[in-house]
């Protein structure tokens, strides 16, 4: 056995070991958020398309079973994914409904013809996925010679329909969560550990072994035979995995405080469109003033803002206010989000202790209300234009 064989076997025993466990814990967690389920499907289909250097080594007989099962579990790790990014930006409990089925529509194509050639004589499943070479159907009669090529056609564009597949999701996952961010600040005062940058950064951790893998699985359908399996991409896979699994199992939906305080539409990006958001109000010139009247009051006599849990459903029970007419008030008369119409008042708080008290920077952030010293920089930098350091410096001078 060569030293990269041993290399590769281990790191794929790792990535396996890790993927089947996280798998379980997700499965037993799946009644708390349906997305937990759909994240261990994810786990359970990475783990059968990576298997082979395991296989390889520890069970032989297996691989060929392992390369026709590959086709729908690779189909299916996208949109799997995909609906756990949904499960995490949902403003309401989410659960697979029927007109989300269609996701499925790749992976059942790749089912049928993975139990399609798994009926196959074995020895042409021998000459096609271990060999190579479509010689063996020579021999076999015409209708299943032409149904065999037709299944290599249809497997053929179903995995050039794949990197189609994850781009198309990596484009909707990016667009979801851009829309979730912005909408966070129409409903939460502090949104930082709410935000998940984490996905961000896994998404670049990611990108570098999907392309190697994309490349590879193209060059094995269109070219020449080419090996996915390098220790490089190996490695960043694993280190992909441990990334998603530690992350993945602790954070929570962005919207879960307030599933049972809000009535929504599933969609956060139907929220964000201010052009609709409120045409069928009620509200007329006099109501928005009195709303905004009592918010002023709210944060200026109650100083609300120095609750660092402040949502937008807690303010509208404590002003006695439908939440959706405080969100329509702060962007129609005020023209401002949530977060920042909140965040404007800690600031000022915030200048007045740097003014006229001994605290230090980290104490004056949480007095104002935020629950970071990195939120308080921000937040101050962006209506300031200093740092606390620099403006406190400036008043004393």
């Amino acid at each position: 056995m060569q030293a990269t064989e041993i290399y590769l076997f281990a790191i794929n025993i790792a990535t396996m070991t890790l993927l089947g466990f996280n798998a379980s814990l997700l499965i037993a967690k799946k009644g708390q958020n349906f997305g937990y389920a759909s994240l261990a499907c994810c786990f359970i289909a990475i783990a059968i398309v990576i298997c082979q250097p395991s296989l390889k080594l520890l069970a032989p007989e297996w691989r060929k079973t392992q390369l026709i099962v590959s086709l729908p579990a690779l189909l299916t790790i996208a949109p799997s994914f995909w609906f756990y990014i949904k499960s995490l930006t949902a403003e309401s409990k989410w659960t697979l409904t029927k007109h989300e089925r269609w996701h499925f529509a790749l992976p059942l194509v790749g089912l049928f013809i993975s139990l399609f050639t798994l009926v196959l004589p074995s020895g042409v499943q021998h000459g096609l996925l271990v060999d190579g070479d479509d010689v063996v159907l020579e021999s076999v009669s015409p209708f299943l010679r032409y149904s065999v090529y037709t299944g290599l056609i249809i497997t053929f564009l179903l995995v050039i329909s794949w990197v189609v597949q994850s781009a198309f999701y990596v484009v909707k996952t990016i667009v979801r969560l851009n829309r979730y961010r912005a909408h966070l600040k129409d409903i939460f005062a502090t949104t930082e550990q709410k935000e998940m940058g984490w996905l961000t950064a896994l998404a670049l951790l990611v990108g570098i072994p999907w392309g190697l893998f994309a490349v590879n699985l193209t060059l094995n359908n269109l070219l020449f035979p080419s090996d996915m399996y390098t220790p490089f991409s190996s490695l960043l896979l694993l280190i992909a995995v441990i990334f998603l699994a530690t992350w993945s199992l602790r954070q929570k939906p962005g919207f879960e405080e307030i599933f049972d305080e809000i009535i929504k539409d599933d969609e956060p990006s139907a929220l964000s469109k201010k052009q609709n958001k409120y045409k069928t109000s009620a509200l007329t010139e006099d109501n928005l003033k009195h709303i905004a009247d009592k918010l002023e009051n709210a944060m200026q006599q109650k100083q609300l803002y120095l609750n660092a849990a402040l949502s937008l459903p807690l303010l509208a029970k404590s002003i006695n206010t439908s939440p959706n007419y405080i969100s329509q008030t702060l962007n129609e008369r005020l023209n401002v989000n949530f977060f920042d119409y909140v965040n404007g008042y800690r600031v000022k708080h915030a200048k007045n202790e740097l003014t006229n008290s001994n605290k230090t920077v980290l104490d004056i952030a949480m007095d104002a209300g935020f629950n970071s010293k990195s939120a308080f920089y921000t937040a101050f930098k962006k209506y300031t234009g200093k740092t606390p350091v620099q403006y406190k410096q400036q008043s004393q001078s």
